[in-house]
């Protein structure tokens, strides 16, 4: 609706005339009725009316309002939450079907409470602001979200274990929902493992000591692994003792996979670290399939081989170059970033130019004990001089990183799935904020650990879908800029002569995009408190 002037003529004079018009959609069309006639222009104006008109219409626009007020000085600012992410993936969370089954799980049950608005609670909070059932009790009431006022700490320690009884249930909806949603075969999918430390003793002879990711072998451990579709979509979620080698956990998993979504083939993603050459060998005997991220610098035959060998690259997106190496049959793809190069490039002149000034300084003994300065050099007692082999051996590594594989798929598929492990690795990272209990000493249920570690798995599989709707929309929006913009809409609770207004912060950045992405409705600049409001107590008792 808007004001449109339309000028008439009439005994050779034009009128100008002030219309109320609307625009609306007929037979696949835009047309314009004209809802009301104010008059003619310049008798409103003459008359006072117009102003008067104006005035009265501001008096029903709250947006208008609330900044004349806001400039005046009389607006009331009662409450200030966080919006705009909220917004986004409560739309995804519908969207992929776990707002009605997370309720319809929950029937029958004598909670106190929402299960479906504390699942969903939980999956924020570890995408938003990972931490514990503490400090999740505490956040969730800076955000806006209805249901989420009524939910309590006692609400997350019975939540938390019900939903983790539930997993195989919701991981089989999932999987279904995603295959509809992307419309894509489940033929392929990946699989990768991480541990995860206790502080103290508690829970000895479940989690277990082993090898620890995090350098902590002395720690009680978990290992969690995750199955991943091509797409970057998580599939399944497992747990096992800390002492658990990755083979010995494949095996069962595949199995249970095969079972439960028919998939064709599994092919194991990870980094050289993970996993030992008698482990490679023993998945070479098994059958299975693999990706694995070389040790550039500790692997022999990578260092004086692969990296040494000539030959161009094929270029499959920007900044991504591959090309295939292969060494007495065996397999690998060598990975190069051009701007990574670049930087690689300087950084490395930069080191050796802050050498050559300290050489000339004679701060020899202050070199040797930098490990940034001491691997390009060559000591001979208290002399020293840069070492030019190990120099150029260094500017092989530039902007490269290097993959050994048994698969056939082709060389880009193969380095696009490995840098698909950075998702897995996001999600290590919060997770490891709330399963080391560091400390988490209130969980007294085992099933309370398995359900942090699942809502993560569920945060992951969300945000998983948001980047592919991002990735279809066409928007590339790193995830740390998207988040910061949406954080920026906020709502406001604003009181303005006895009347309560629910007032947005104006969108920023790339805000509006992912709502376009995403689907989801720009809310108003300021309407009146009423549906939209989350209502504190609105839970069952």
């Amino acid at each position: 609706m808007f004001v449109r002037v339309k000028s008439l003529s009439a005994n050779g004079r034009t009128y100008r005339y002030l219309h109320i018009v609307e625009n609306r959609w007929e037979n696949g069309k835009v047309r314009q009725r004209v809802i009301g006639s104010l008059g003619r222009l310049d008798e409103l104006q003459q008359s006072g009316d117009l102003e008067r008109v104006v005035t009265q219409m501001v008096e029903h626009c709250p947006t208008v309002r609330i900044l004349k007020a806001q400039a005046d000085g009389r607006l009331q600012i009662e409450d200030d939450r966080l919006w705009g992410p909220v917004l986004v993936f409560e739309r995804l969370w519908e969207e992929i079907g776990l707002k009605k089954l997370t309720a319809r799980l929950a029937e029958g049950r004598r909670f106190k409470f929402d299960f479906e608005r504390l699942a969903f609670a939980l999956v924020l909070q570890r995408i938003l602001e990972p931490g514990s059932d503490l400090q999740g009790s505490k956040w969730i009431h800076t955000v806006w979200a209805k249901g989420f006022g009524s939910l309590e700490l006692k609400h997350y320690y019975r939540g938390v274990g019900f939903l983790w009884r539930k997993k195989e249930e919701i991981e089989n909806a999932l999987c279904r929902r995603g295959m509809d949603l992307f419309n894509r075969e489940l033929d392929v999918v990946f699989f990768d493992t991480t541990s995860t430390y206790f502080e103290g003793t508690r829970w000895a002879g479940w989690a277990k000591r082993g090898k620890s990711r995090d350098h902590r072998p002395d720690h009680l451990q978990l290992v969690v692994g995750i199955v991943m579709r091509r797409d970057g979509l998580p599939v399944a979620c497992e747990i096992w003792p800390g002492n658990t080698t990755d083979v010995t956990t494949l095996r069962p998993v595949v199995e249970t996979l095969k079972k439960r979504f028919r998939i064709r083939k599994t092919i194991v993603v990870c980094d050289r670290g993970m996993v030992s050459r008698a482990n490679i060998e023993k998945m070479d005997k098994v059958g299975f399939e693999y990706i694995i991220g070389m040790k550039m610098r500790r692997a022999k035959e990578v260092e004086e081989e692969v990296l040494a060998r000539a030959g161009a690259y094929s270029e499959v997106q920007e900044n991504l170059q591959v090309k295939e190496v292969l060494v007495e049959g065996r397999r690998y793809v060598v990975c190069r970033n051009p701007d990574e190069a670049e930087k690689d490039r300087r950084d490395r002149e930069a080191i050796l130019d802050k050498i050559r000034e300290k050489l000339k300084a004679g701060g020899v003994k202050a070199m040797i004990s930098n490990r940034g300065y001491k691997r390009f050099l060559k000591v001979r007692g208290q002399v020293a001089e840069i070492d030019e082999e190990k120099a150029r051996k260094d500017a092989r590594l530039d902007g490269k990183f290097v993959l050994y594989t048994n698969t056939t798929l082709a060389t880009d598929e193969v380095a696009q799935a490995y840098k698909d492990l950075t998702g897995i690795e996001r999600l290590w990272r919060e997770m490891k904020d709330v399963v080391e209990m560091r400390p988490i000493f209130h969980h007294i249920k085992k099933d309370n650990v398995r359900g942090h570690i699942f809502s993560c798995f569920l945060a992951l599989y969300v945000t998983a879908v948001f980047r592919l709707k991002l990735a279809e929309a066409g928007k590339q929006i790193p995830w740390k800029d998207g988040m910061r913009d949406l954080s920026t809409l906020r709502a406001i609770n604003v009181n303005l002569d006895g009347t309560k207004y629910l007032f947005r912060m104006p969108a920023k950045g790339h805000a509006s995009e992912i709502f376009a992405a995403v689907g989801v409705k720009m809310p108003p600049l300021a309407q009146p408190l009423g549906a939209t409001e989350p209502v504190e107590g609105d839970q069952k008792t």
